[in-house]
């Protein structure tokens, strides 16, 4: 399932048609050594440095060598470093720690004597006011050192400073107890100044649970917004940012439900992806019109919405989702039907219910109740098989029916005898459903 979400996001990620794609993407930078492009009145500008780490035999194993610059490429003096160093072994568990350096007047920092086992993991870190830069994780090879460049920008805690747009993508999975969803953003920064989000806010539907945050290589993050729904923070530097997070929403036995989002500011594509059985249907106000889809045998149903240029970015949608297949009354019917015959046959003991009324209780309604059971269990089996229902609805009710099914029989053993008879009279290989009072039910 997890692949499943992670193949539909992605395909979301690269397919065409984004506002944010085709009104504000920057051109992708030419690789190193290519040689000028040109075209209409003159050559294209030069891409700027990034930033990038580098195994490199001209630094000495068991060496980390860090240049840090500015956003024009100027070395940064004088300026602390850390490096946070991760050691990672299944027989020792977990543990970190930090060393410090500072850059010197060619903005040059060098931690030595690391060790080079693949247990270890090093990440460098620049703080410059309210923000915090890093580098891509590294790794040390045995026979040589590594080569770091990392940047540091100018800051700003307001968003219309800064070059921000972003795309979201809500997964909407449900389950038997709770719907369950899955939210990624995409945030790009494609300007030269850092934003670190003061209020950026995303509103959740109402009675949300069991927020985790997703893994992250910045430290871009949403964090909980208890009762409320989350916030991004970190820090969003020029270049791309994944960020995601999960939740769930209580879910009752209605076969429809609606869930209410307030959205990031400058989310430029939003897109709705919901889980669904045949007879399910998605509907978001103002979004496009959904579109089915039909991978590894999963139906998904998918809508989005694009901000044209020009117009004002989404700042709230509701999702519905319609035709939940729910279960069915007859098993419930069943049990009440089960409770009251043992009601009955605890009459009868005591001698409140006459020699008639026993009759029929034993000759009519036990038999017709045990029917009605198994019906349900051959029923609900089904039900599991094709998808309408998941495991713990299909466990739950299947413990319930099988125990009215014993209650029945403990009070009624001579409907346990003639099943028996019958099972033995039929063919072999018949498909007769056969109850053990104690154990449970073979249904299949």
């Amino acid at each position: 399932m997890k692949a499943l979400r992670a193949a539909l996001l992605a395909f979301s990620l690269v397919a065409p048609g984004s506002a944010l794609a085709q009104q504000s993407a920057p051109a992708a930078p030419m690789p190193a050594g290519h040689p000028p492009v040109t075209g209409g009145t003159g050559a294209a500008p030069a891409a700027p440095e990034q930033d990038a780490v580098m195994p490199s035999p001209e630094v000495p194993p068991g060496t980390i060598l860090v240049r840090l610059v500015d956003h024009q490429g100027n070395p940064l003096k004088d300026h602390e470093l850390k490096l946070r160093i991760v050691f990672q072994k299944i027989s020792e568990g977990e543990q970190r720690k930090e060393q410090a350096a500072k850059t010197d007047a060619q903005g040059v920092a060098r931690f030595t004597g690391l060790a080079s086992s693949s247990d270890f993991s090093y990440r460098v870190a620049a703080r410059s006011g309210p923000a915090e830069y890093l580098s891509d994780l590294i790794q040390l090879k045995p026979e040589m050192g590594v080569m770091s460049l990392l940047h540091v920008y100018p800051v700003t805690r307001n968003i219309e400073q800064a070059s921000i747009g972003s795309r979201g993508f809500i997964y909407v999975e449900t389950r038997d107890d709770v719907f369950q969803f899955e939210v990624l953003f995409r945030v790009f920064n494609m300007g030269g100044i850092t934003w670190v989000p003061e209020v950026a806010q995303m509103r959740l539907p109402a009675g949300f649970k069991a927020f985790k945050a997703g893994e992250a290589m910045s430290d871009v993050r949403f964090e909980e917004a208890p009762g409320t729904g989350v916030r991004l923070k970190g820090t969003v530097s020029p270049g791309q940012h994944n960020v995601s997070f999960r939740f769930q929403v209580p879910r009752d036995e209605e076969s429809s439900a609606s869930f209410r989002f307030g959205l990031l500011p400058h989310v430029a594509e939003i897109r709705v992806i919901a889980e669904a059985a045949p007879s399910m249907e998605l509907d978001v106000d103002g979004f496009e019109r959904p579109q089915v889809d039909v991978s590894n045998g999963q139906r998904v149903v998918v809508t989005r919405h694009v901000t044209k240029r020009g117009e004002p970015t989404l700042e709230t949608f509701e999702v519905s989702l319609a035709g939940i297949p729910t279960p069915g009354p007859g098993r419930w019917i069943a049990v009440l039907i089960a409770a009251g015959l043992a009601a009955l046959g605890f009459g009868v003991l005591r001698g409140f219910v006459g020699k008639e009324a026993q009759a029929v209780l034993r000759e009519r309604d036990a038999e017709r109740a045990r029917q009605l059971l198994l019906d349900e269990l051959v029923d609900l089996t089904r039900a599991r098989r094709e998808g309408r229902i998941g495991d713990g609805t299909f466990e739950t009710a299947r413990a319930t029916l099988v125990a009215a099914l014993s209650r029945i029989l403990a009070t009624h053993p001579e409907l346990g005898r003639s099943a028996k008879k019958a099972g033995k009279k039929g063919k072999p290989g018949g498909g007769g459903e056969r109850i053990r009072p104690s154990g449970p039910a073979s249904t299949a």
